[in-house]
């Protein structure tokens, strides 16, 4: 489960280019008006898909989001090129599934724009084994 990957394993740097639309269409997509909408700043939620992104170079099989933690450093603005790289922080069970918590630095010209603290399961794991369950019969 998760590639195998285990505590401290990293992964990354990952680099995404974020264009002012893209941006745009995140903040839109929130569906909240905001003063740094017009000012083109980045929309900080955005890391925890860049977080997603980013791990899923190394652990492609789907997961699911469980919890978001993001720290913020700097505002950015749009267009910007963000270097993504992390490493797992933690591997846990609670209730019968196994767990990964990753950490990745979201980072633009060397300098961090924003920390994300994110945990998955496995898409489809079953609940007792914490293993991708078979599916339908």
């Amino acid at each position: 489960m998760f590639s195998g990957l285990t505590t401290g394993d990293r992964f990354g740097p990952v680099e995404y280019d974020v264009s002012t639309t893209a941006n745009d269409r995140y903040w839109r997509a929130a569906g909240i008006e905001h003063a740094a909408r017009p000012a083109g700043l980045l929309y900080p939620p955005m890391a925890a898909n860049l977080t997603i992104l980013a791990l899923q170079t190394v652990a492609p099989a789907p997961l699911l989001h469980t919890h978001q933690t993001l720290v913020s450093h700097r505002a950015l603005v749009a267009p910007a090129t963000l270097t993504v790289t992390g490493s797992v922080t933690n591997r846990f069970t609670k209730r019968g599934r196994e767990y990964l918590e990753v950490t990745a630095e979201v980072a633009a010209d060397g300098a961090p724009v924003w920390t994300s603290i994110a945990t998955f399961i496995a898409a489809g794991a079953d609940h007792a084994s914490g293993a991708p369950s078979g599916g339908a019969a």
